[in-house]
């Protein structure tokens, strides 16, 4: 039998009934008695009605979070990256996505969720000119939103799970290039001598650039560093620490780093806050480093005095984007480079695929590493000779296989 009471005189009544044997459930009810008594009635109703098994709690469930509207279950999802200890910039663009798309589709409430919608959703982005990791950035957020209500039964399947990414081989709309030994020398020089840039002196942003090509760190996670980051003791030893919450695989890494970049992090840090970031990352790191590239390109042309050489380097490709090629240099070149110069020195894939924290080896090997036509001649000559003499000046005959040959 449930009882009503007050908890304080002229307040609301409260109702406590059985939900099942040894358990009890207290609802808030009205100031008035008899809507109150009513309540107790239907909730000691349906409760019967669910120990009996008339009635389903999970269809119940999903009929009251079908009936909230789609924004509150944002909020809920929004909580729940929060506690996850999600970084903020990441909380902001996934929201974002969210919100954007849900607007786009017109979606307002869980039964509004619609697949054909998101497809409709995202050709119109293509026919507007929107490249597929951008396209797929947007359908990694909605569909995280989707498997989360799925997971917290808020729905009963997922609706997003039928809606594929795009292939981002076949439209890759800003192809990077990594930098060359030499090209990254006169970078760090050029920034390590240059003015300051969006508020960063130059040999700040020096140091950033040196960090970051020799560790493959992303700009968040760069941006994370602290002093006691580093554990530079012994620096045949020292590693770099990136926490959980900023590394993009969400797990903590800790990464060896170079004796030579351990000695020089050290004399850094000595004039650094113990509590603040140790590397200058403005959140337009891309305009920073487009400014370095320009300045150390401008002083590599000027740095000759013979005309006909310094027209060759303007039409060159050195430290330019893009190139000749449409490939650009960006700040995340820098991680290119790192991986580009680990498989040059002929570092196994699977070390290169650890120290770059990624999930497959198809990922280092093929978005992130890049072949110079200098490596390519040098594995040209490599090759053994074929030995082959006395071919000039006479006819070759053909195989099965190959065109006939003329002289040679």
């Amino acid at each position: 039998m449930a009882s009503i009471y007050r908890r304080k005189p002229g307040g609301c009544y409260y109702v406590t009934y059985k939900i099942r044997p040894g358990q009890r459930r207290t609802v808030k009810g009205s100031k008035d008695r008899a809507a109150t008594e009513a309540l107790a009635r239907k909730l000691e109703s349906d409760a019967m009605l669910r120990r009996a098994g008339i009635i389903d709690p999970t269809a119940e469930k999903l009929a009251a979070n079908g009936a909230m509207p789609l924004e509150a279950h944002i909020g809920a999802f929004e909580a729940t990256l929060r506690a996850k200890g999600d970084t903020e910039e990441h909380v902001r663009r996934t929201l974002s996505f969210i919100r954007s798309l849900a607007k786009a589709c017109g979606f307002e409430q869980l039964a509004d969720l619609d697949a054909p919608k998101v497809s409709a959703h995202v050709g119109h982005l293509k026919r507007k000119g929107m490249g597929a990791r951008s396209i797929n950035a947007r359908l990694t957020a909605f569909k995280s939103l989707t498997a989360w209500l799925h997971k917290t039964e808020r729905l009963r399947t997922d609706p997003m799970k039928q809606v594929a990414k795009l292939n981002t081989r076949a439209d890759r709309r800003r192809q990077r290039r990594a930098l060359s030994d030499e090209e990254l020398a006169r970078l760090l020089h050029a920034a390590e001598n240059g003015p300051a840039v969006m508020g960063v002196a130059g040999p700040k942003r020096a140091m950033l650039y040196r960090v970051a090509v020799e560790t493959g760190l992303r700009a968040n996670e760069l941006r994370s560093l602290m002093p006691g980051n580093f554990h530079l003791r012994n620096a045949g030893t020292a590693t770099v620490t990136v926490e959980a919450a900023y590394s993009k695989h969400r797990r903590e890494d800790v990464l060896p780093i170079r004796p030579d970049l351990a000695r020089a992090v050290t004399a850094y840090v000595a004039d650094r806050p113990i509590g603040e970031p140790l590397l200058a990352v403005p959140q337009k790191s891309a305009e920073m480093f487009r400014a370095d590239l320009r300045q150390a390109r401008a002083w590599w042309i000027r740095e000759t005095r013979d005309p006909v050489e310094r027209r060759k380097r303007r039409q060159s490709s050195f430290l330019a984007t893009p190139d000749a090629s449409g490939r650009v240099v960006d700040f995340h070149a820098l991680r290119h480079s790192f991986l580009t110069r680990l498989a040059r020195s002929g570092v196994a894939p699977a070390v290169a695929k650890s120290l770059a924290r990624h999930s497959t080896i198809t990922l280092t090997m093929d978005h992130y590493t890049h072949t110079f036509i200098e490596d390519e001649r040098s594995a040209l000559a490599r090759l053994p000779g074929l030995g082959v003499k006395g071919l000039q000046g006479r006819s070759v005959r053909a195989t099965g296989t190959d065109a006939a040959v003329g002289h040679v």
